[in-house]
């Protein structure tokens, strides 16, 4: 997958900019035991994500500070 940074400048989006807006949101994550993560920070970069499981559906969650790549969570948050 084509990294988000390169994307950005190829095609004019602003998706990096979209995700530092959104620290510390919520969203839903296939990935995440509990289905639910929160977005901590974005590499300088903006080519890779940290997240925090959240607690949700009664499920505790089991990892912190996961380093996903940015078009992922992009994907997960806004698409």
């Amino acid at each position: 997958m084509i990294q988000l940074s390169i994307q950005d400048q190829f095609d004019g989006t602003t998706k990096v900019q979209d995700l530092r807006e959104a620290i510390g949101q919520e969203f839903s994550d296939n990935y995440s035991s509990t289905l639910r993560s929160k977005l901590i920070s974005v590499s300088a970069d903006g080519n890779h994500c940290t997240v925090d499981e959240v607690t949700a559906y009664g499920k505790k969650p089991k990892e912190f500070g996961k380093r996903r790549p940015s078009w992922l969570i992009w994907n997960s948050m806004f698409f």
